[in-house]
């Protein structure tokens, strides 16, 4: 099913006043997110959850944020762990702080509120950013919402977040040479890591003259 493997278009929305160039929840749907907000977290703690710890980008960077999702969707927690990197229980510091983003994920939401269109709403506070996925798809949340929480972060602290991917290459002459593909979403980088695809015997096929 292609709804459920693709990112709907537009599903980012803003619920906070600070400055944004997006579609604000106000906005699109009429009233502010605080209700919605509430309805969520109260539906969450109804349930049987998985809180998963993870750093928001680089290790180095201590951005502590953390998942929150209901049990019978662990597999979304499973995905999130491989697209960011969790971190073991026993590997927790003492003094772990969420500075980067919390990830709520409510999926009946988005039959019950948004007419079955993936809608993630994002809510920055000063100390971190809440991003509320109302889907089961990992793009637009586990993906490209911790992507927004690091533009963020960026912005704020004076460096930049690239959107690619990276390959380093060591040629038969003992040569390392690094590749970084930064482009839109659908623009090929995941396929510049992957393996080069070859013909049945083994040959690379450059071109077909038609």
């Amino acid at each position: 099913d292609l709804s459920m493997r693709r990112r709907d278009p537009n599903a980012m929305v803003i619920a906070d006043n600070d400055p944004t160039d997006k579609p604000t929840f106000q906005s699109r749907f009429g009233q502010p997110f605080t209700a919605l907000r509430k309805e969520t977290l109260d539906w969450l703690a109804a349930r049987e959850l998985v809180v998963l710890p993870f750093w928001s980008g680089p290790n180095e960077l201590q951005y502590g944020s953390i998942l929150v999702c209901p049990r019978n969707a662990a597999f979304f927690a499973g995905m999130l762990a491989d697209l960011q990197g969790f971190i073991p229980a026993q590997e927790v510091p003492d003094d772990f702080t969420v500075t980067g983003a919390i990830v709520y994920v409510a999926p009946p939401f988005r039959h019950t509120h948004f007419d079955g269109k993936q809608i993630v709403v994002h809510n920055r506070t000063p100390d971190y950013q809440e991003v509320f996925s109302y889907n089961l798809y990992p793009g637009p949340s586990a993906k490209k919402g911790i992507y927004s929480t690091l533009i963020d972060k960026g912005e704020k602290e004076g460096w930049v977040t690239n959107h690619c991917s990276a390959v380093q290459v060591e040629t038969p002459y003992d040569n390392i040479v690094t590749f970084m593909h930064e482009g839109a979403s659908g623009g090929g980088k995941s396929e510049m890591l992957e393996n080069i695809h070859r013909q049945s015997d083994g040959r690379l096929l450059l071109g077909v003259q038609i």
